[in-house]
């Protein structure tokens, strides 16, 4: 028996690059749900989706889609098309976050602190040349720099560069991924993130986690995913400063216009300083992902969180 008056789908796979870790969210999702008295099952991205949620007369959807199609927009467009409750922000929202240059616009006028960075589109870099532009824009950012796709995730197409020399080949690897890139100046500090989820009492940060990589893997797509590569643990500063991160990933989520959860990712330095490098709009719900770990962090689980979002999706009806 349901705790909901039907069925519950978690949609998850897809096109997208990252389709596997998709899969992965959806998997992990759906256990943690099944486990909290919830009547679930996961659907696919594809042709059949909308047929087979009807068919099964499911009654909400929880997207955990990552990457284009499930954090651009598109498959809330599909589920505001049918009227189906869902979890997660609007299509509207989502298209302005997925953009990291424009979200990231946002928050800097907002007055949370933003990477400095320089926006750089693919037809840019092949029509004015490299040798024109990269002594540029290291003069202004410092000659340590990251490289990623304006749109995406899961670290796909992101190269760490120490150097001039570096830059044009991590560029032509980014626009692999996407036709704009953001080069953004280096932050030495620990990589942090926080999860905000919406209650009847406002939107509540869980615990912030500081992720630890490997040497040489920071960057790399299969270090998110593997337990050998990464670590999570509570952020282990003073009380002031944790609070700040959580009230910052709060603000980030308004700003943005977001709907029921979230997830900020931060550099933090040693002195507690902080910029927001990117908010996403779906949280990985792997095993290996934060959301699971800071809602356990913060007395909770993913299955509880994940089952009260669904309730407010379904109330909003």
């Amino acid at each position: 028996m349901s705790d909901f008056e039907g069925p519950i789908a978690v949609i998850a796979g897809g096109l997208s690059h990252e389709r596997d870790v998709s899969l992965a969210s959806g998997r992990n999702l759906v256990r943690e749900l099944r486990a909290s008295g919830v009547e679930v099952a996961a659907y696919d991205f594809d042709r059949n989706l909308l047929h087979d949620l009807e068919r099964d007369k499911v009654v909400a959807a929880v997207p955990a889609l990552h990457g284009q199609f499930g954090e651009d927009g598109e498959i809330q467009t599909l589920l505001e098309l049918i009227s189906l409750p869902y979890v997660g922000s609007e299509a509207r929202a989502c298209r302005v976050a997925y953009d990291k240059a424009t979200a990231r616009e946002l928050l800097r006028r907002a007055g949370i602190p933003v990477p400095d960075s320089v926006g750089l589109s693919a037809q840019t870099f092949r029509d004015i040349g490299a040798n024109a532009l990269m002594e540029h824009v290291m003069e202004r950012l410092g000659t340590r720099v990251v490289v990623k796709p304006t749109r995406g995730g899961s670290a796909l197409g992101v190269t760490g560069v120490d150097g001039l020399a570096e830059l044009p080949s991590a560029l032509v690897g980014t626009y692999a991924y996407y036709d704009e890139a953001l080069i953004e100046r280096f932050y030495p500090g620990a990589n942090v993130s926080v999860v905000v989820h919406e209650t009847d009492e406002g939107v509540v940060p869980l615990a912030p986690i500081e992720i630890d990589f490997v040497k040489g893997h920071e960057f790399d797509f299969s270090a998110r995913y593997t337990a050998e590569f990464v670590g999570l643990r509570p952020l282990g500063l003073e009380r002031a400063v944790v609070d700040e991160i959580g009230q910052a990933a709060v603000r980030a989520h308004e700003v943005l216009g977001l709907r029921d959860l979230s997830r900020s990712d931060f550099i933090v330095g040693p002195d507690g300083s902080f910029v927001v490098l990117e908010t996403a709009i779906t949280p990985g719900t792997t095993e290996t992902s934060v959301f699971p770990f800071s809602c356990t962090a913060s007395g909770t689980s993913l299955g509880a969180v994940a089952k009260d979002l669904i309730a407010r999706a379904l109330a909003r009806a």
